[in-house]
């Protein structure tokens, strides 16, 4: 049976929660079963918090989520915007592979994107050259193609390497 990382009060409660109901809900679950399985999956100072709870105080999961949540808020990640993306700057000296890790790591954390941000983060700051060029040349205005592009460099250089 899939499990569901036990909380412990210090990670989004947030993100927990929509875990732990994506996996009740696939597990066909009742919400009031899904009340009594929650301390499952807690730990800590989470497990001891649920412990305090009044007995019988709590009819359906929508309230627990709620209680569970307004205790828990200070975990929360909150998400950037998306002007954080254009901070990012390939160094002279970086590897195209550790940009790419760095940018998509950051565009991860950042509620809403779309390709043209994306895109113009990704070149804005991606260090002159042959690989920029190449972008520039070929107008390339779709995130998953300038990822193809990028790989094809890499693999290229990489074989030239060898």
């Amino acid at each position: 049976m899939p499990q569901v990382e036990a909380y412990d009060g210090s990670k989004d409660p947030l993100d927990h929660l929509e875990s732990f109901k994506t996996l009740m809900h696939l597990l066909g679950v009742a919400d009031e079963i899904m009340c009594r399985a929650f301390p499952t999956a807690l730990r800590g100072l989470a497990r001891v918090w649920f412990s305090r709870l009044t007995p019988n105080s709590i009819s359906i999961f929508k309230e627990l989520s709620a209680q569970f949540a307004s205790h828990f808020i200070g975990g929360h990640r909150y998400k950037k915007s998306t002007t954080c993306l254009m901070n990012n700057k390939q160094w002279e000296d970086e590897k195209l592979r550790s940009y790419i890790t760095l940018l998509n790591k950051e565009a991860l954390s950042i509620d809403e994107t779309n390709d043209k941000i994306l895109v113009a983060a990704f070149t804005n700051r991606l260090w002159k050259g042959k690989f920029l060029f190449s972008l520039y040349k070929n107008n390339t205005k779709i995130m998953s193609d300038v990822l193809y592009r990028a790989t094809k460099y890499m693999n290229a250089k990489d074989t030239l390497l060898a």
